[in-house]
């Protein structure tokens, strides 16, 4: 049994040998293995008790845990020896735990652990409960939960095709696009899983995608536009949703950063929303100029909100657009259920608000097809929708350049809300970037 002082560079390049699998022992902390097999996978453990008693514990999969660090592999086998010094036994303690623990403990321990921690945790948080586990974060039954939910199946027994069960259950009812996301919801989670040693196997090796989706390219025309904004005032909808439509559309920000506007982002003086890092797609804070028709939009939320906060002797809350009970900002997934329930059918043909079927997503496309109609260049637009390709395509863009494109943003906006106003009052003539000042 080769024995080393294991070190980032060597575990990088360790390999087995003569087509078997082989262990390479620590040399600094007793007990630790990097096994590596025949196929490359390489994964710690910790060796203890006597020879004809010898326990194999697993610490989780390399490099997904380190070798150093408080939460490396190094240490976790320090913690385990303690444990066994003290008189206990991991390997039967693992054992106990997998036998009683569930998927519905694994989605909980995910999302508490890790999902948490990405800009879009709520909706992993909410696919991954409706979907798979079928409980909600105090463990009680949901009433709306999917029929494929696999939230009892114990970890120890779970199977590739409990897994598929859970999918095809979102796909069969035809939401073929949240198929897709759960899948990569899971995917994410049991490869998590296995890096911490929860799971012994990546039992989403392998399987592929549910279902191929086209990318969209629905453009709202300059009627379509029109009919929309004009029928939105009569929609069976809460007057902070209307409002986060419009702001999609001459924003043309995502909508999940409108959703979670933030009091602390917005200087409305200054005509100006700052989106930090932590909530921009590509983590990098994004300035987003506000053109007039933008601040007057928040300026009416804002007074509604805290008119509320009023009524119900609260705190003014920290969000714009609170969702109910005003404890969190009200989510994507609401908007879009919102949108949907606009749908009629009529004659065979769907409509919402009067158009051909649309998403929130589809807003801000045509807000960047409007302005490039405008004669506003792609590269501003881009810096305006906070693409990477736009703001950090290259080395030069990174690191070096810092020029942040202010104005020609807000020029670009606020164009666009002009002709923006001028749809919405009927108008259909098209003003030429760069001509705003002439007379």
């Amino acid at each position: 049994m080769p024995q080393n002082e294991l070190t980032d560079k060597f575990c990088q390049s360790a390999k087995a040998t003569s087509g078997r699998k082989v262990d390479y022992f620590d040399t600094l902390v007793k007990g630790l293995v990097l096994r590596v097999s025949a196929g490359g996978t390489k994964s710690w453990y910790l060796v203890y008790g006597p020879p004809a008693k010898r326990q194999w514990l697993k610490l989780g999969s390399y490099p997904e845990i380190p070798l150093g660090g408080d939460r490396g592999a190094r240490q976790r086998a320090r913690d385990a020896r303690a444990k066994v010094g003290d008189g206990g036994d991991p390997v039967a303690d693992k054992k106990s735990l997998a036998v009683s623990q569930t998927v519905a403990d694994l989605v909980e321990n995910y999302v508490k652990r890790h999902a948490s921690t990405k800009r879009s945790g709520d909706e992993i948080a909410r696919r991954l409960r409706k979907n798979v586990s079928g409980r909600d974060a105090d463990g009680k039954k949901l009433e709306d939960c999917s029929a494929g939910c696999i939230g009892e199946v114990k970890l120890s027994e779970l199977h590739r095709r409990d897994i598929t069960k859970a999918i095809d259950a979102v796909k069969d009812r035809g939401a073929h696009v949240e198929a897709n996301r759960l899948f990569e919801d899971v995917r994410a989670m049991i490869r998590w899983a296995r890096g911490r040693g929860d799971l012994d196997q990546n039992l989403v090796e392998g399987m592929r995608k549910p279902t191929e989706t086209v990318e969209r390219d629905r453009v709202l025309s300059v009627d379509e536009i029109r009919t929309m904004w004009g029928a939105l005032a009569d929609a069976d909808m809460r007057e902070s949703t209307r409002r986060v439509i419009r702001l999609c559309l001459v924003t043309a920000q995502r909508v999940g950063e409108v959703c979670g506007i933030t009091v602390d982002e917005l200087d409305l003086d200054a005509a100006l929303w700052t989106i930090p890092p932590t909530r921009s797609k590509n983590k990098r804070e994004h300035a987003v100029p506000l053109s007039p028709m933008a601040v007057k939009i928040i300026r009416d939320q804002l007074a509604d909100v805290k008119a509320l906060a009023e009524r119900k002797g609260r705190a003014m809350p920290a969000f714009v657009l609170p969702g109910p009970g005003a404890r969190a900002p009200v989510t994507g997934a609401a908007i879009a259920k919102a949108i949907k329930r606009e749908e009629v059918m009529k004659r065979g043909t769907a409509t919402i608000l009067g158009v051909e079927p649309w998403t929130s997503h589809d807003l801000r496309r045509s807000a960047a097809t409007h302005m490039e109609e405008l004669g506003i260049s792609p590269f501003i637009i881009g810096h305006v929708l906070n693409h990477v390709s736009a703001t950090k395509a290259s080395i030069t863009s990174r690191v070096y350049a810092r020029y942040d494109y202010m104005r020609e943003k807000r020029e670009a906006l606020e164009l666009w809300a002009d002709r923006l106003a001028g749809i919405v009052r009927g108008g259909a003539e098209v003003v030429p970037f760069g001509s705003m000042g002439a007379a």
